[in-house]
C-alpha cells in the first residue's frame, strides 16, 4: 500500500510547502489536485520540481470549471496528459452532475465503450469516484451514477477503474463496509479518498465523526488491498500553526498505517 497525502487538504499554501509538510510527515506521495493555478504560465513546472521532495502517485481531475481549458472531456484529456508528465499512476475524476447540467459530459460517457482506449491512458489506471448526497436537508442525489451499483457496472462494463470516497458514500446513512467489499471485488479498486463524516458535515479528521474508521482499514488490510490510500480532509479539519499542522498530519498516517498492518517504524 501506498500513503498518499491529497494537495486539497491544504490548497491554500503554496505547492512547494504542501509537498514538504507531506514529507515531514511520512506520506509516501501526493495526490495533486487540479485547480486554476495549472493555467498559469509556470505552474506546472514547479510541481513537476515538487517530485524531488515527494513523488506524484495520483492526479485528481477539476471539478471546478478551467475556463481556458474547454469542456469537461478537454480537461480530463489534458490531466491525463499532465499525469504522465509527473509520472503518475492514476488519475481519478467525478461522474457528471445533473444538478450543474453537465449534460454534455454524460452523453460523451455513455458513448465510450473503452476509456482507456479512447483516451490513450497506456499505463496510468483512469478512476471514476463515488460521490456523495448534496444538502443537510434535501440530501438530493445529484450525479449520475449516484447509486454504488450502478457506478460498479458501469465501470466495469466500460473498462473505468474506482476510487472509493469514504465520506461521500456515508452521506447516504449506509455503512460503508459492505459498498466498499462490492467495488474491491471488481479487482479494479485503485484508490481510497479517506475521511470521516458525521453530523451530516464531510471530510472530517480521522476520529472526528462516526464512521468505523480503524474497522474500515482493517477490512482494507485483509481484503489484501494493496493500492493507495489517500489522506483528503477538509483545509478547516488542519490547524495553520506549522508545527501543530505536521504533527496532526503525521498521527493521522500513522493512525493509518496502524490499521492496515504497516511497518510504523
Amino acid at each position: 500500500m501506498k500513503y498518499i497525502f491529497s494537495t486539497g487538504c491544504l490548497y491554500h499554501l503554496p505547492i512547494e510547502e504542501i509537498f514538504l509538510l507531506a514529507r515531514e510527515a511520512h506520506f509516501d506521495g501526493c495526490e495533486v489536485v487540479i485547480d486554476q493555478r495549472f493555467m498559469s504560465d509556470g505552474y506546472l513546472d514547479r510541481v513537476v520540481a515538487c517530485c524531488d521532495i515527494l513523488p506524484v502517485h495520483t492526479i485528481h481531475a477539476p471539478f471546478l470549471k478551467m475556463k481556458k481549458w474547454g469542456t469537461k472531456v478537454e480537461e480530463l484529456k489534458r490531466t491525463i496528459d499532465i499525469a504522465h508528465v509527473l509520472g503518475a499512476s492514476v488519475v481519478n475524476f467525478h461522474p457528471p452532475a445533473w444538478l450543474t447540467m453537465e449534460i454534455g459530459f454524460a452523453r460523451w460517457l455513455n458513448s465510450v465503450d473503452d476509456f482507456h482506449k479512447e483516451l490513450d491512458c497506456s499505463d496510468i489506471a483512469l478512476t471514476i469516484e463515488n460521490m456523495p448526497r448534496a444538502g443537510k436537508r434535501l440530501m438530493l442525489e445529484s450525479y449520475f451514477f449516484n447509486d454504488i451499483n450502478d457506478l460498479i457496472g458501469f465501470g466495469v462494463a466500460h473498462n473505468l477503474y474506482f476510487t472509493f470516497d469514504t465520506t461521500h458514500l456515508a452521506t447516504f446513512g449506509n455503512d460503508i463496509i459492505v459498498p466498499f467489499i462490492k467495488v474491491m471485488r471488481t479487482g479494479r479498486l485503485k484508490n481510497i479518498h479517506l475521511s470521516d463524516h458525521g453530523s451530516h458535515e464531510s471530510h472530517l479528521f480521522l476520529g472526528r465523526g462516526d464512521l468505523p474508521i480503524a474497522r474500515f482499514l482493517n477490512t482494507v488490510r485483509r481484503l489484501g488491498y494493496e493500492g493507495m490510500i489517500t489522506y483528503e480532509v477538509s483545509p478547516r479539519e488542519l490547524p495553520r500553526n506549522r508545527e501543530w499542522l505536521v504533527k496532526l498530519m503525521e498521527y493521522q498516517a500513522r493512525l493509518i498505517r496502524l490499521h492496515t498492518g504497516a511497518d510504523l517504524e
